[in-house]
C-alpha cells in the first residue's frame, strides 16, 4: 500500500509542476519581448544608486492657490446608490467650459462584434465570485483541490488508512514553502509577483493543516480499536508526528483573518516558529519527508539569499503631506533598478516606531520613475498603529541648511523591488486608464511618468488617470507634480481627473488647476470613461490594446474588472484588446 501511496503523490506532484510549466510557456512571449529590450536586464530586480536625470517632480505645493472649475454634467454621477464610498449631494462653484484639450475625443462608428475565443475566455475568468476571487482564481483552486482530494481518496478510507493523508501532506510541503516566498520561483516562471499567488499559498495551508489532522485522527482511530494507543504514543516517531501536528494547527491559526488583522506580528512569529520546527520535526517522525523537505530548504534559501542582496540600509527624508494624511519617504540614494508599478519592503529603525514598531517591515508601492534627484519616493497612508506613528515622526521639525524644516532624516531598511505588472511592457499599448484610490495614486505616477518619458520608444497616444478621494484638499500637495506630468506628454495626451466624495469645507477655498486636470463631485462613470479613452486610442490610431490599471481597495477593484468585463467586445477588439491589471490594499 505503501508504494501506490508514494507512486500517487508523485504523480500529483508531476502534474502540479507541469501545470505550471504550461502557465511559463504562454509567458514566454512577454519575456522575450521585455528582455529584448537591453535596459529590462537591469531592471525590477534590485535598487542601485545611478546618475540622475532631470526630475519630472516639482517641489511639492504646500501652498496652492484659490478657485477651480468643475464640470458638472461630464462622467460622473451623484446617485447614492451603490457606490464605492457613501456620496451626498455636493455643492460646486458653478460650471465651466472645458478646455479644448479635455473634450471628448469623436466617437469612431462601432466595429462588426468580433470577439476572439481566448480574449473572451480571459475575460469570462475575471469575473469576481465568492470573498472577491476571481472566477479564473476559483477554477485554478478547485483544479488543485480536485487533484489532492483525488491522490488522498483512490483506493484509500482516511479511517483505515491514514498513512496516505501523510503522504499527500508530505509531497505538498515544497509547493507551500515556494508560494510563501517573496522572490517566488514559481511567480519568476509565470511571469507574476508572489502575492499575486499568495491565495495558493494560503490554498495549499489550508489543505496541509486538514490533511495533517486527518492524518492523526486516523491513526488515534485506528489504533484505539486495536487498543495499543498508549504503547503507540509513547513512541519517539509519533511523538515527532505529534509536534509537527501542532506546528500546522499553530499556523492554521495564525494565519487566520482575525489574527492577521489585529496582531501582524503573532502572525509573523507564528509562521516563523511554525514552519522552521515543523521541518525537523517531519524528519525525525518519517525519514521519508526529507527528499520533500530539501526541496523546501533550498527554495526558502534562494529567497532568503535574495533578500539579502535586495536589501538596502541607507537613510530616508520623511515629509508630512497633511491634506492626504500621508508620510511622503524619499531615499535618495536608491534611484534606480525599479520598474513601475512595482513595490518595496520598508522598515524603519527609529525607538519612535515605538516597542515593536523597528521590527515590522511594511510594503509601498514606489510612487516615481527612476533616474531622479529624489531617489525612490513612498507614499505611505496612515491607517494603523505603524504608518501612525511614522506620519507623526515626519512632523517633528528638523533644521537644515534652510533653518526649520518639516520632517526629518530616518535610518531605514529597504528591501526590492517586488511585484508589479510582471513582464508586460505597459509603452507597448496605444492606450492606458489607471483608476487609483487615496494613496494609490503611487501606481499611476510612477507608472505614466515611465510611459511620458519613453518618448518615441512608447506606443501610447492617450493616458487618463482617474483619482477617487474623499477631501478634495487632498488634491493640493501633487497639482504641480500632476500637472508636470501632463506636460510632459508631448507626444501623448494625458488628462487627470479628480473625483471627490465629500462635502467642502466651509474653509476650503478652491485651487487653481492646470489644463488637462479636473476636479468633479461624486464617484466616476468609469463606463464613459473608458469608452472615451478607448473611442481616443482609435482616433489617434492606435491599436495595439488599452492597459486598464487599478490600485486601491478591493472593493474598487471590483468594481474596475466589472467595468472591463462589460465592455463592447466589438470596440474592445477594435482597438487590440483591454486587459486589466490590479493593485489592491490589504493583500
Amino acid at each position: 500500500m505503501a508504494d501506490i501511496d508514494e507512486e500517487l503523490v508523485y504523480h500529483a506532484d508531476i502534474l502540479i509542476f507541469g501545470l505550471i510549466l504550461v502557465a511559463a510557456v504562454t509567458n514566454i512571449p512577454r519575456a522575450y519581448t521585455r528582455f529584448s529590450r537591453r535596459s529590462e536586464w537591469s531592471q525590477g530586480h534590485r535598487l542601485y544608486a545611478a546618475v540622475t536625470r532631470k526630475t519630472m517632480n516639482p517641489v511639492i505645493n504646500l501652498n496652492p492657490p484659490i478657485s477651480y472649475p468643475i464640470d458638472s454634467t461630464k462622467d460622473f454621477d451623484l446617485n447614492t446608490g451603490p457606490s464605492l464610498t457613501a456620496c451626498e449631494t455636493l455643492p460646486y462653484r458653478g460650471n465651466m467650459r472645458l478646455q479644448d484639450s479635455e473634450k471628448e475625443l469623436p466617437r469612431q462608428p462601432t466595429p462588426p462584434q468580433r470577439v476572439f475565443p481566448l480574449s473572451a475566455l480571459t475575460s469570462v475568468s475575471r469575473y469576481r465570485v465568492h470573498d472577491n476571487y476571481s472566477i479564473g482564481q476559483v477554477l485554478l483552486m478547485l483544479v488543485y483541490t480536485g487533484i489532492i482530494f483525488y491522490v488522498s481518496f483512490y483506493k484509500s478510507n482516511p479511517f483505515t488508512d491514514p498513512h496516505r493523508a501523510g503522504w499527500v501532506i508530505t509531497s505538498q510541503v515544497p509547493f507551500v514553502y515556494a508560494l510563501a516566498t517573496k522572490n517566488n520561483i514559481i511567480g519568476m516562471m509565470v511571469g507574476v509577483g508572489y502575492e499575486k499567488l499568495n491565495f495558493l499559498h494560503r490554498l495549499v495551508g489550508k489543505l496541509m493543516v486538514i490533511g495533517a489532522n486527518v492524518h492523526f485522527l486516523g491513526y488515534v482511530y485506528k489504533w484505539s480499536l486495536n487498543g495499543t494507543i498508549y504503547e503507540r504514543l509513547a513512541e519517539d516517531y509519533v511523538r515527532w508526528g505529534i509536534l509537527a501536528l501542532v506546528c500546522f494547527d499553530l499556523l492554521g491559526f495564525g494565519s487566520t483573518e482575525f489574527v492577521r488583522s489585529r496582531s501582524y506580528n503573532l502572525f509573523i512569529v507564528t509562521h516563523i516558529v511554525g514552519l522552521s520546527v515543523f521541518l525537523f520535526a517531519a524528519c525525525y517522525h518519517e525519514p521519508a519527508c526529507i527528499p520533500y523537505v530539501t526541496a523546501a530548504v533550498v527554495f526558502y534559501a534562494i529567497d532568503h539569499v535574495a533578500r539579502v542582496v535586495k536589501t538596502r540600509i541607507t537613510t530616508a527624508r520623511l515629509r508630512p503631506l497633511p491634506e492626504l494624511g500621508i508620510t511622503r519617504v524619499e531615499v535618495p540614494s536608491l534611484n534606480a533598478g525599479w520598474r513601475a508599478g512595482q513595490h518595496v519592503r520598508i522598515r524603519v529603525l527609529s525607538s519612535s516606531m515605538g516597542w515593536w514598531g523597528w521590527s515590522e517591515v511594511h510594503p509601498f508601492t514606489i510612487a516615481n520613475t527612476t533616474h531622479t534627484p529624489e531617489g525612490v519616493v513612498l507614499m505611505c497612508k496612515k491607517t494603523g498603529r505603524w504608518t501612525s506613528n511614522l506620519f507623526n515622526m515626519a512632523q517633528t521639525s528638523s533644521y537644515g541648511e534652510s533653518g526649520k524644516e518639516a520632517g526629518r532624516d530616518v535610518t531605514v531598511v529597504v528591501e526590492g523591488p517586488y511585484g508589479g505588472v510582471g513582464h508586460t511592457m505597459m509603452s507597448s499599448y496605444s492606450g492606458a486608464l489607471f483608476v487609483v484610490g487615496g494613496s494609490g495614486v503611487s501606481f499611476a505616477l510612477s507608472a505614466v511618468q515611465d510611459m511620458v518619458r519613453a518618448g518615441g520608444d512608447s506606443h501610447i497616444r492617450i493616458i487618463d488617470i482617474v483619482w477617487c478621494i474623499q477631501d478634495p484638499v487632498s488634491l493640493s500637495p501633487l497639482v504641480t507634480q500632476l500637472a508636470s506630468i501632463v506636460e510632459k506628454g508631448t507626444n501623448t495626451r494625458v488628462r487627470v481627473h479628480v473625483f471627490y466624495t465629500r462635502a467642502i469645507s466651509a474653509t476650503f477655498d478652491g485651487i487653481i488647476l492646470p489644463r488637462g486636470i479636473t476636479l468633479l463631485p461624486g464617484r466616476p462613470r468609469l463606463d464613459r470613461l473608458l469608452d472615451a479613452v478607448v473611442t481616443g486610442t482609435m482616433s489617434a490610431g492606435g491599436t495595439n490594446g488599452v492597459f486598464v490599471g487599478v490600485c486601491g481597495p478591493v472593493l474598487l477593484a471590483n468594481t474596475v474588472a466589472r467595468v472591463v468585463n462589460g465592455f463592447d467586445g466589438g470596440l474592445r477588439t477594435a482597438v487590440g484588446g483591454v486587459e486589466l491589471h490590479e493593485e489592491t490594499f490589504g493583500w
